[in-house]
């Protein structure tokens, strides 16, 4: 049985047998294997621990491992501490370098060859990826994408392995109640994706995608008053419908809430303004604060999670960018 399907997930395996190991690795993942002997003693190790939302795995196999995963409800992100692996992401073979983290998409089947390999991997719930990607303003209608091709900035690379290490700290401390299970959840899909941003949905495009008549409407009402102290409550009272049905409505027409797509709209246009800022005459803290932005340090995380990079970053690009010609 593969083991998203288990809950909760605590395993501890070792040995010295080939095929024992290879018949583990097949049931546990549901994959066709090829293995072969390592010119070393063969040593195998595999732990995990967590439950269905997510899980923490650690693998060590002293040989030569290939074979396809299949589609899986599961984001698995995994990274190298020891030894070669090699993706085929669908076209393009891609050799993972040690500690960067690499997101297997959840619908695709992917093969692979590992050598002589110590990695680490996080299983998370699909659902919970989606879920914070529609509320970071996502367009996850075609599912979740992730892009191997850019590879993740240093910084988000450290946030992922800090988040990681303090979530292993909690869950090996004794077990977390459910809420700050799937708290840490989030945090860690909050993580993966400040690695590998997915392409948000274009306020304007809300427009078009929307069935609904109220969701429209206060997709247009929102890019026409963004300045002003809009709150999913006054968007309801506004369109003269309930909180619940707005929210419901935004659900299953963007896959997002009123408040994400409300703080969406007002980042991009903080960023637009930034781009055309003169960092000698502006501060990061004056934009923020006129799109509504008071608490600069929550504003900053929610900033750096959407576009990849800090505020500051952006408005200083006009004092680096060179002079035309």
């Amino acid at each position: 049985m593969p083991i998203d399907d288990a809950m909760p997930v605590r395993l501890e395996v070792a040995g010295t047998d080939l095929g024992d190991a290879a018949t583990f690795i097949a049931d546990l993942y549901g994959a066709d294997l090829q293995v072969e002997d390592a010119a070393v003693p063969f040593e195998f190790r595999y732990a995990a621990l967590g439950d269905a939302t997510m899980s923490l795995h650690t693998a060590r196999f002293a040989g030569h491992l290939a074979g396809a995963l299949p589609p899986s409800d599961a984001v698995i992100v995994q990274w190298l501490q020891s030894g070669s692996s090699r993706l085929d992401t669908g076209g393009d073979v891609l050799t993972m370098e040690p500690g960067v983290p690499v997101p297997l998409m959840p619908d695709r089947t992917f093969s692979f060859e590992l050598d002589d390999y110590e990695q680490r991997l996080v299983h998370l719930s699909r659902t919970v990826v989606e879920r914070v990607a529609a509320e970071q303003g996502a367009d996850v209608s075609a599912g979740l994408r992730f892009d191997h091709s850019v590879p993740p900035s240093e910084q988000s690379v450290r946030t992922w392995h800090n988040t990681v290490s303090l979530i292993s700290h909690t869950l090996r401390d004794g077990s977390p109640g459910r809420l700050l299970h799937a708290e840490m959840a989030r945090l860690a899909a909050a993580s993966l994706l400040e690695m590998y941003p997915q392409q948000r949905l274009a306020p304007l495009e809300a427009v078009h995608t929307a069935r609904s008549a109220h969701v429209r409407a206060a997709v247009e009402y929102v890019h026409e008053n963004a300045r002003m102290p809009i709150t999913t409550s006054s968007l309801a009272r506004h369109l003269d419908i309930s909180l619940r049905a707005l929210q419901e409505a935004f659900q299953r027409d963007l896959r997002s809430t009123p408040n994400a797509f409300i703080r969406q709209v007002r980042l991009d246009r903080v960023r637009q303004e930034l781009l055309a800022s003169e960092p000698a005459a502006t501060t990061v803290r004056e934009v923020a604060a006129g799109w509504g932005f008071a608490h600069l340090g929550r504003f900053a995380q929610q900033y750096q999670v959407a576009f990849g990079e800090a505020p500051k970053v952006t408005l200083d690009r006009t004092s680096r960018a060179p002079d035309g010609g």
